[in-house]
Order: structure tokens, then sequence, then C-alpha cells
């Protein structure tokens, strides 16, 4: 059985499907048409955000029987043709999900305690302490949208530290464990004073974080972004630390990202991306919160391993 690799993968995926028997074949830069030319007959292809596999890609290759994405989404892959073609389509979210947790904990504590701000100004010769007093994460309390395992694991870290967490998912129940509070999206915009993002992107979440939702928010928030850049509409953001209603934002991705992550846009910056890069209260990161040493090997051993049982079961 043929296993393509269309993306620069971890040496443990490699590995791993050479071990279970498959003929790994390794085409990182070749354009679709050279890969259905050559390649019509693999059963098995590899992904990360090089491609978006769409109708007319899987229509190329009549024999895939399994996908596998070295990543945590999906979004990148036409999910409704696949099903119609009985092909299985894997992901391995379990693989950064503590990678991402602690980025997000990092960048939220530290513009809690202002360090993006007071790291210039001491290279600036300002010694200023007062004016610098931060906050407590256990003084606040955390809301999470999307309780899925990137969502439950930022949870489960916040509790663990004797953080207060709201949770709150709309297509889950009873989800709750630990100190973690199971939540009505009400009861999270009226108590939280953090909000953190765990949602995929569809078109229903598509825009989800705009005006309307930081202007149901009660208190002042600090609003994070790890999962997907056009989740979060800029534009709303930058009107909404403008009012005071989001006092800081900690965003890994962006709305203007390409489809494969790895640059941010062609062309004059967008308006609303040159306000956020002038503010201090605001930490921006290119995509990288799941992007950690033991994140790659987990993810590479653990989608070896799905590609194989698929096989099995298949």
């Amino acid at each position: 059985m043929k296993a393509l690799l269309v993306d620069d993968t971890h040496p443990l995926l490699e590995e791993g499907l050479i071990a279970g028997g498959l003929q790994v074949i390794r085409e990182f830069e070749a354009p679709l048409a050279t890969l259905a030319q050559q390649h019509a007959d693999t059963e098995v292809i590899i992904i990360r955000s090089r491609l978006k596999v769409s109708a007319d890609f899987l229509k190329a290759f009549p024999q895939l029987k399994v996908i596998g994405r070295l990543g945590a989404g999906l979004e990148n892959i036409d999910l409704n043709e696949a099903a119609r073609r009985h092909i299985t389509c894997l992901r391995v979210p379990e693989g950064n999900a503590r990678a991402v947790a602690e980025h997000a904990l990092g960048m939220l504590l530290s513009l809690l305690n202002h360090l993006p701000r007071v790291h210039r100004e001491i290279k600036e010769g300002k010694w200023l302490r007062e004016s610098n007093k931060g906050r407590e994460l256990q003084a606040l309390k955390v809301g999470v949208i999307g309780y899925g395992i990137m969502g439950g694991t930022f949870a489960r870290l916040l509790d663990a530290m004797g953080v207060a967490v709201l949770a709150y998912d709309k297509y889950k129940s009873g989800y709750a464990e630990g100190g973690v509070v199971e939540c009505s999206l009400e009861r999270l915009y009226e108590e939280a004073d953090v909000i953190s993002l765990h949602l995929p992107l569809t078109a229903e979440t598509m825009g989800y974080a705009d005006s309307a939702f930081f202007n149901a928010c009660k208190n002042p928030i600090h609003i994070i972004n790890t999962a997907r850049g056009p989740i979060l509409d800029t534009a709303a953001l930058v009107s909404a630390l403008d009012s005071g209603k989001v006092l800081s934002a900690s965003l890994d991705v962006l709305e203007y990202e390409k489809s494969s992550f790895t640059s941010l846009f062609e062309g004059p910056l967008p308006p609303a991306l040159a306000s956020l890069l002038e503010r201090e209260n605001v930490l921006l990161s290119p995509h990288i919160a799941g992007w950690s040493k033991e994140s790659f090997e987990k993810m590479g051993a653990g989608l070896a391993q799905k590609v194989l049982t698929a096989i099995q079961t298949a």
C-alpha cells in the first residue's frame, strides 16, 4: 500500500508507516497535476497545509482510503466529498494540545503582568513599578469556549493552578471535570474576565468573535485566540480595544493568514492589523502555539498509529 506524503513531516511518522508495511513516497513540492499523474493509485495521503484537498483533488485519487493531517484541524479538506467517497480523514489534536495550552497561558500571563511594555521601558532606561502593577490569574474567572481536546486541556491546566474556569460548548454536555464549571454562553458572558477561543473553523464559527460578541461581555475582558484566525473579527477587536471592552488580546492566529499558515499576507498592511501592532496590550505570535519539539514528535507518532489502525479496519 502506498502512502503519499505531500508535506514535510516528522521522521516518527514516516518510520511508523514504513514499520506498518506501507511504501512511503515523498512529494513535498510537486503540484496537484503531477501528483495525480504519477500517484493516482495511492491509498493513503498525508498532508499538513500546503494543498487544499478539494473535490477535484479527491477525484484525482480514485483508490484513496485515508487522509491524515499532521495537525489539529481538517478545514483544508472537503469533508463532505471525502465522506461521500468513504475516505477516512484523521487529525492529531491530542498531539499538540498541551503545547497550545501552555502557549495560551504564557501569552495571557505576559499581558496580565505588562511584560511587553516593561521590557521596552527598561531598554529605554525606565524603571516604573507602580504603573506596571499586574494581576494574579487566580483573581480572575476564565471562560473557555469550545471544550474539545484543545479547550479541555487549557481548562484543566488552569484548574490545576486553582483558577476559576467556566466552559461552554454548544454541542456537548456533561463534560466538565475537576473544578471546571460547565455553563451557558449567557453565564460566561456575564462572569468571565478572560475568554479563550477553542473552536474549529467552520461556516458557523467564521467571525464568531464579532462586535456583538464583545458587546455581550459584561466585564472588560482579556481575549485569547489560539484556534484559527478567521474565528475572530480583527476590526471588531480593534473597536473593542478602543472602547475598553477588551483589556488585552493574545493572538497566535490572525484572519489574514494564508491557508498554508506559512505567511501572513501580501500587499499593504491591513488597517486593523496595523492598529494591533501599535498596542502593547496586544501580543501576537506566528501560529506557533502548537508547534513545539514535543508536539511535533507526538503528532508524528500518533498520526502513524491512527493511519495504520484505519487501514486495518477499512
